[in-house]
């Protein structure tokens, strides 16, 4: 045998493995490792924070120029095409664009009150702007006391201030006086901590009510759109729902608000059948369009690969209608917010639309206004959360 051929045998036979490292990371080294290094990431971006702050401050007029060019070239894109029909505005120029008619609205606005009280100081109709921070600030911090009784049923006195302002004035003054050690304790155990315990704003009492009977009016209406898969992809369903709901469909939800007040009484059912009555049916409707929409090929093919009946519904057709479906509920809030509006004002001990109603016959624009603006509001945050959502869940859909 060659030597060759004898050394390199005699090294593979005597090969001995390297001995593993005594240190082995475990799970929970290596969370412990991550978890400092962010926290030396943290430390080290608070101290560049004042070096990064003066940076910017030194780079904010070049890049306010920047912005201001950015506006001017984008302005000049839009006036050139302007009547085209596939464009896409910048970012800046569409943010403008979309604040022209708010700014508009605001400055008519304005405009007639500063008319209308120049005439007539004691005007009610167009508050100022000072009436309507006023109107915000009685309706958000002003604190209705919660009535409590005896066994008797006698109103039990108590010597809470009447007013935010109030209560914070006593916290001022019993902490100048020494009653407390510090800022926070006053807090804690003062008359304004106590005045929030035994109360609620008007408008946080008034959302909480209508919230209430828009979530529990929300799920009856998700409930339909199950009964429109039904109806639409079942044909014997169809025939048993598909001309009762579409007669429901016709009815004015309004025209039966007398009806739904005798049967159901004042309470809380009345106002919640208003809005499914009114909303629902539309919503089933639509559900059953989007499902006649499906292609039958889709349901063969499934049929052909040996998909059930429940997956046939479930997996092919429901997650095609579902996004469109969710587009109607949201076209539809609207008609939801109407008629919980709509009920509360003939019927109701709190809610917002029985508080722009109450404050109605007193002519108080500076608490409408509010109201008006916060049910806008919050209406607009729940469409952006439907859109957000849809956008999110179902990306395949603006790509069809």
């Amino acid at each position: 045998m060659p030597a060759t051929c004898r050394e390199h045998l005699s090294n593979t036979l005597n090969f001995k493995p390297e001995k593993p490292n005594s240190y082995m990371p475990t799970k929970r080294n290596m969370f412990s490792m991550d978890y400092k290094n962010k926290l030396m990431d943290a430390v080290l971006w608070v101290k560049r924070l004042p070096r990064k702050t003066l940076e910017t401050l030194r780079r904010l007029p070049r890049l306010i120029i920047e912005e201001l060019f950015g506006i001017g070239k984008e302005f000049l894109e839009m006036i050139k095409n302007f009547y085209r029909l596939r464009t896409t505005p910048g970012k800046r120029i569409s943010l403008l664009l979309s604040l022209i008619l708010f700014l508009v609205c605001i400055k008519l606005y304005y405009n007639t009150s500063v008319e209308r009280h120049a005439e007539n100081s004691q005007d009610k109709l167009v508050p100022t702007g000072e009436q309507l921070w006023k109107g915000f600030r009685r309706t958000i911090f002003e604190v209705n006391i919660k009535e409590e009784y005896d066994a008797n049923g006698e109103t039990v006195k108590n010597d809470l201030p009447k007013t935010f302002r109030e209560a914070r004035k006593l916290d001022k003054q019993a902490f100048a006086d020494g009653k407390f050690g510090n800022k926070r304790e006053a807090w804690k155990n003062g008359s304004t901590s106590e005045y929030l315990r035994h109360g609620e704003s008007l408008l946080w009492q008034d959302t909480k009510a209508s919230g209430k009977r828009i979530l529990i009016a929300m799920v009856f209406i998700f409930a339909g759109i199950y009964a429109g898969l039904f109806m639409g992809a079942f044909p014997y369903a169809e025939k048993v729902l598909y001309r009762f709901v579409l007669f429901f469909d016709k009815i004015p939800a309004l025209a039966v608000l007398p009806i739904l007040f005798i049967v159901f009484g004042l309470g809380e059912t009345s106002k919640i059948a208003l809005i499914v009555i009114g909303v629902a049916p539309t919503i089933i409707l639509d559900t059953y369009l989007k499902v006649k929409e499906v292609h039958d090929e889709q349901l063969v093919k499934g049929m052909t690969l040996g998909a059930s009946q429940s997956e046939i519904v479930f997996r092919i057709i429901f997650p095609q209608i579902i996004p469109k479906v969710l587009d109607t509920v949201r076209l539809n809030f609207k008609a939801v917010i109407l008629f919980l509006i709509a009920g509360e004002a003939l019927a109701a001990e709190a809610g917002i639309g029985y508080r722009i109603f109450v404050v109605r016959r007193y002519m108080d624009m500076a608490t409408i206004f509010p109201y008006v603006v916060w049910i806008s509001l919050l209406a607009f945050i729940v469409d952006m959360g439907f859109r957000a959502w849809i956008s999110k869940q179902y990306q395949w859909l603006n790509k069809q």
